[in-house]
């Protein structure tokens, strides 16, 4: 019999027997008949524009006076009314007494968090008629006035509270778990794992990362960070970056799980980055409105739900075989599909409606995305935890401390389970005069003459996070990388330079011969067909090498 499926299940018995303990509490004590009031009166109805009743929400894009008759009241209530405004101006039986200001924002007038207007009521209110004069924030997706209510600061913030349980779970759920999952990524990031690892420790991070900004966008949404702190200008420009940041969180993520480390995503995300910065610098000097930002962050959807969709489109076709891809790409297309609903939402002015959509779209992605990164993790920390000694042995090569030639192919293998990157290059090098140094000089010149090699390049290539270098054999390194042909020349130059002015106890100056092939001169290359390829261009350059010198291969002068 199975102990560990008995105990599973004891543990399951045993937490249902306590839920419904506490489930008892709410359900059949005797208080649930009995509710404490809150001092919370809704003030929707009967308001009157030119005489005429009207209904909420409400539009006009006019300036424009409503009316209505006060009901009973006391000094901690106020009236609340939820409409985005330019100005506004309040009267009690003709006498005004209270105004909006200009909202400055390092000394530039704006109209961020102006989404409420808070009307402090006394007790000789009562039964008085009250005034409202408002003018409209003239917005691309409209501008209304939703609700009004007359409540307490301490009821406002209750109310808000059990009206938006599921955002508020999400919010503690997803704050945790993204510092859990941004502090585990970033150790084996940290640690240079093989580039497919690599790549998904970097989901990792971008999830934890989309997780913590989807959380603050959320909890913001509902009002209760300025409703119980104030600051409501702060809260609106915090959403709003949260807002502009959640799309590209997610093109961050996808490109690491699809593998897009490409010139065009590279140049894409570079976009997407420089927009941010310059439309929320623009609109924090006052160039334009904070409004605007969020006109740039549908921007940035539509252009992220492109890519993305993209992106998945093609796993699917050219990878059917890759079950964990294509599911990654199914959910993909289902978060797209309810992410593209709630921005309709949002641009329709659907007041509060799309966050549920928002919610249950975010749970998709929580169950289903997450959760195929954390089953690939999961097989690798497993692989880690069970063989990292003995690769400390089987994979290192014990003179130069890189990789021996069974850890390049490991990395070799898995690149094969993919189509490979575009950028891909493979450079193969040879030691010139290692013989000479050893015949001559001694084999401690010879190992030293390697240990050399080695260090350049790991100083020449190991700042890139694509790559791997390794010693074949002998005086035969390999190296391994995803790079531009800018990159790629940049860092050949540098390693021609290390090599140069390396100087050890016996060696002054190493001398290499160099090939290197890329998948940008053949789409449909293998890593063999590379290695190929750059042991020929690799042979070239040493019979050129001992051309221009002069010297002997063979021989110990």
């Amino acid at each position: 019999m199975d102990l560990s499926f008995i105990r599973r299940l004891v543990a399951f018995i045993y937490t249902l027997i306590l839920l419904l303990f506490i489930g008892f509490g709410f359900c059949y004590s005797n208080e649930v008949k009995y509710e404490y009031r809150e001092n919370t009166v809704y003030f929707s109805n009967y308001w009157k524009v030119n005489g005429r009743v009207i209904t909420f929400p409400y539009e006009n894009h006019e300036e424009f006076t409503m009316t209505n008759t006060l009901p009973t009241v006391y000094g901690d209530q106020m009236l609340v009314l939820r409409v985005y405004y330019d100005s506004f101006e309040v009267a009690i039986d003709g006498e005004v007494i209270l105004e909006s200001r200009d909202n400055l924002l390092f000394g530039h007038k704006t109209n961020i968090g102006q989404k409420e207007i808070w009307i402090p009521l006394e007790y000789s209110y009562t039964g008085c008629d009250i005034s409202v004069t408002i003018d409209l924030q003239d917005s691309l997706y409209g501008s209304q006035l939703t609700e009004g209510f007359i409540t307490t600061r301490s009821s406002y913030g209750i109310r808000q509270m059990q009206q938006n349980i599921p955002s508020i779970i999400l919010f503690v759920v997803f704050s945790v778990t993204g510092v859990l999952e941004m502090i585990v990524a970033g150790y084996y990031i940290v640690k240079r794992t093989a580039l497919i690892r690599k790549l998904t420790f970097e989901a990792l991070f971008y999830a934890g990362a989309f997780s913590i900004i989807s959380a603050q966008w959320i909890i913001n949404e509902t009002r209760i960070p300025f409703v119980i702190w104030g600051h409501m200008t702060g809260f609106s420009i915090l959403n709003i970056i949260a807002f502009i940041l959640m799309p590209m969180m997610f093109f961050e993520l996808s490109r690491a799980l699809f593998m897009r480390i490409g010139k065009v995503d590279n140049m894409i995300d570079g976009i997407i980055a420089l927009a941010i910065v310059i439309s929320c610098f623009l609109a924090t000097i006052g160039t334009i409105e904070w409004g605007t930002v969020v006109y740039v962050a549908h921007a940035i959807d539509l252009l992220v739900m492109g890519m993305v969709g993209y992106y998945s489109y093609t796993t699917v076709k050219d990878e059917q075989k890759a079950h964990v891809s294509a599911g990654i790409a199914i959910a993909n297309f289902i978060f797209l599909l309810f992410a593209g609903i709630a921005l309709v939402q949002y641009i329709n002015h659907i007041d509060y409606n799309y966050l549920l959509v928002v919610i249950i779209d975010l749970m998709i992605f929580i169950m289903v995305q997450v959760g195929l990164i954390y089953r690939r993790i999961g097989l690798n920390v497993r692989e880690e935890k069970e063989f990292a000694q003995a690769k400390v042995y089987a994979y290192t090569d014990e003179m130069t401390k890189l990789g021996n030639r069974r850890h390049f192919y490991a990395i070799v293998d898995d690149y094969e389970q993919h189509k490979l990157p575009k950028d891909l290059t493979y450079l193969a090098l040879d030691v010139n005069r290692l013989k000479y140094t050893n015949d001559t000089l001694g084999h401690d010149a010879g190992d030293e003459l390697l240990i050399g090699t080695a260090e350049c390049l790991r100083r020449a290539f190991n700042t890139s996070s694509t790559c791997t270098i390794a010693r074949m054999g002998g005086d035969e390194f390999a190296v391994l990388l995803v790079a531009n042909e800018t990159e790629l020349n940049r860092r050949l130059f540098n390693l021609k330079h290390y090599l140069s002015h390396w100087r050890g106890k016996y060696i002054d100056g190493i001398s290499i011969s160099l090939g290197y092939a890329s998948v940008r001169e053949d789409s449909y290359a293998t890593v063999d067909t590379l290695a190929k390829l750059s042991d020929e261009r690799m042979y070239e350059d040493k019979k050129k090498y001992y051309e221009e010198t002069g010297f002997d291969r063979r021989s110990p002068q």
